[in-house]
């Protein structure tokens, strides 16, 4: 240590040259902290460059970029040769001097909100899908993403000039992504569609958002699966429709349960090939019967199916659109199940005379996505990687899945009721007995693990307890023990 030295804050000061943050970045962090700490006074002079680079054993320039961030972030002044001082008064005084005189005030009138806003404040929101939590739900396994493809695809997209894809008039999305969708749909989900029959939007909640716009007046009765996924209600609660919820059972939707109040709907939502969360699929009778329903009443049908190219011991059944021959389906499907939800891109299948029609919504209502992320998935698609990936991804998760529903009869088989999982990234187990499965949830992220209550993605009777428990994204070694947590969780509860 330098003898001459006289600071004595820097040994505090740690840097971590194989960290994500720069060193000037880190350095800057500190000194700020130990400022508004009181460690180092207010008015001091700093150490000179040279001096606290020597010390830190980084270079000059490092120290120089610190002391500049400090300037810019008003903690730091000073010039060239007179040295850099500490500000006497900090950013964080004028914070409180313009945040002190101003009381905390009631509205002088009561708020108004639109009849829909209030409905919308009385739904439950789910919690957000976090990453590093185990066993969580609709997470697909990131660490076996195609990472080499995606990069080699980005790469190309940003090394070719010009950038033609930059054209904002594909509000419907990129051509040559359009012709991808439609193409995997035609050969890998026997759908049969034009490429100018999709339409790509930046989320699931985003489709539905639109499609209220579009279709629905308010008022507009809306039949959607109890349990299911409650952004998907509020999406359509926020459009002013009338909610009609309807009980799902191991065979999907059942027309024999709607009563008199469905006679009038314009719509109602399904999800025949993987029902979230219960996990069940629509069989071939009450896809028929559902059409025939729909076209007695002249309503529409959505078809979400947000995990038909992951599925891992079924074998698939007709979709409700390739059954359609009224041209009154409308199918919903994403990539970020495969993927990542964090891709964010959705597409839909409209029918013909609605593409139009949706292009102008989409231009009134909504954004688009980034073309270079069209481009990227476009490019990935061509190559074939997507369903090599789904390919692999099938064996992986069977796997995960096998060791899922083994460690949960093993622990908790005595307690909850475990299905074989048949398809999607997850499965709900039923309790078995009363039990507070919103609580159980809530001390369970305590200890890592993300398995969200059944009673949460209720609408009605929401005294039947279960829970959501997903592989996807959760390595095979750490399955087991995870349900072990929870199980321990659940036996302190």
């Amino acid at each position: 240590m330098n003898a001459s030295f006289n600071y004595p804050f820097w040994n505090t000061i740690a840097v971590a040259s194989d960290g994500l943050e720069p060193l000037f970045d880190q350095i800057a962090g500190q000194i700020r902290a130990l400022v508004v700490a009181g460690a180092i006074p207010r008015g001091m002079r700093l150490p000179p460059s040279r001096q606290l680079a020597d010390e830190l054993g980084v270079s000059r320039s490092t120290i120089v970029l610190a002391y500049n961030r400090l300037k810019t972030e008003g903690y730091a002044h000073g010039r060239t040769g007179a040295g850099t001082y500490i500000e006497k008064d900090l950013p964080e005084d004028l914070h409180r001097r313009i945040g002190e005189p101003a009381p905390a005030l009631p509205p002088r009138h009561p708020r108004v909100l639109a009849a829909r806003g209030s409905a919308l404040m009385g739904l439950p929101l789910p919690s957000e899908r976090e990453l590093g939590y185990d066993l969580s739900p609709l997470l697909p396994a990131l660490d076996e993403l195609p990472f080499a493809d995606i990069r080699r695809s980005t790469a190309e997209y940003w090394g070719s000039e010009p950038w033609p894809q930059f054209n904002f008039s594909e509000r419907l999305g990129l051509p040559a992504l359009r012709q991808q969708i439609a193409k995997y749909l035609g050969e890998y989900e026997g759908i049969p569609c034009r490429a100018e029959q999709i339409a790509v939007v930046a989320s699931t909640t985003q489709a539905f958002i639109l499609l209220a716009q579009l279709l629905l007046d308010p008022g507009d009765g809306v039949l959607i699966e109890d349990p299911g996924y409650p952004t998907r209600v509020a999406a359509l609660v926020a459009n002013g429709a009338r909610i009609l919820p309807q009980c799902v059972d191991q065979e999907g939707l059942s027309v024999d349960r709607f009563g008199p109040e469905t006679d009038d709907a314009r719509m109602v939502i399904a999800s025949p090939t993987n029902q979230f969360p219960y996990g069940s699929t629509m069989s071939m009778e009450r896809r028929l019967s559902l059409l025939a329903w729909a076209r007695a009443r002249n309503a529409w049908v959505v078809e979400y199916d947000y995990s038909s190219p992951i599925g891992i011991n079924r074998q698939p059944l007709p979709s409700l659109l390739s059954l359609d021959a009224d041209q009154r389906v409308i199918f919903i499907g994403n990539i970020n199940r495969i993927f990542s939800p964090s891709l964010g891109l959705t597409y839909l299948v409209l029918p013909p005379d609605l593409v139009d029609l949706f292009y102008r919504a989409k231009l009134v209502f909504s954004c688009y996505l980034p073309p270079p992320l069209q481009q990227m998935v476009a490019d990935i698609m061509g190559r074939g990687v997507l369903a090599k990936h789904v390919r692999r991804m099938r064996l992986i998760y069977r796997e995960r899945a096998t060791i899922l529903v083994d460690a949960l009869r093993q622990a908790l088989g005595d307690r909850l009721l475990i299905p074989d999982v048949t398809a999607g990234l997850h499965l709900s187990a039923h309790a078995l007995g009363p039990l507070d499965d919103a609580a159980i949830t809530d001390a369970a992220r305590q200890r890592g693990i993300d398995a969200p209550a059944l009673s949460r993605y209720r609408l009605q009777d929401r005294t039947a307890a279960g829970f959501v428990f997903g592989f996807g994204n959760t390595a095979p070694e750490r399955i087991a023990p995870a349900v072990r947590r929870f199980a321990e969780t659940m036996a302190a509860a």
